[in-house]
């Protein structure tokens, strides 16, 4: 018997699967019964939906930039592995660095190394802009470039989230 504990198994690809069936009014129930169970608090901001994809976003980049200061690589790092909480989560094949080798990949079956070591932080990035994309009726559904410029805006967040705290686990070791 096998068990996975996780406070939440909502994904990345289980906002998409909503999207591309266009159905809109099941992601919005989604997206309410993520932020009403996991982040009360973004309820009463001005835009929930919005104030979610930022949260994501920034524990997105604080996870990955762990991943990066222990050496740990993850097998299979498509949006359905990925985790709205910002947890590791459903990994399938991973590993970690014995020694320093960027372009080190633990998933015999990815023969491009897509989700090599160095390439992490590109595919969380790439993850986060299909999520970015599947909440953008969310945002604005009248507006299609206003909800994308929204989305862009929030998703510019990931990389100096990423690089401060990483920027901060290195001091933290030294």
């Amino acid at each position: 018997l096998l068990v996975r504990m996780a406070p939440s198994h909502v994904r990345f690809g289980s906002f998409e699967v909503f999207y591309y069936r266009g159905q809109y009014a099941s992601l919005r129930e989604l997206a309410d019964y993520v932020i009403a169970h996991d982040f009360p608090a973004l309820r009463d901001t001005p835009r929930p939906y919005l104030a979610l994809l930022t949260e994501v976003v920034e524990r997105t980049a604080r996870l990955i930039a762990q991943w990066q200061l222990v050496g740990f690589a993850h097998g299979v790092m498509n949006t359905d592995n990925m985790s709205i909480l910002g947890l590791t989560l459903d990994y399938g094949p991973f590993g970690f660095l014995d020694a320093y080798e960027p372009g080190f990949i633990c998933n015999h079956s990815d023969y491009h190394g897509r989700y090599a070591f160095d390439r992490q932080p590109s595919i969380a990035l790439w993850n986060l802009t299909c999520l970015a994309q599947a909440m953008l009726p969310l945002f604005d559904a009248d507006d299609g470039d206003a909800a994308a410029a929204q989305a862009r805006d929030v998703l510019a967040g990931f990389e100096p989230t990423l690089s401060a705290a990483y920027a901060a686990g290195m001091r933290a070791k030294l």
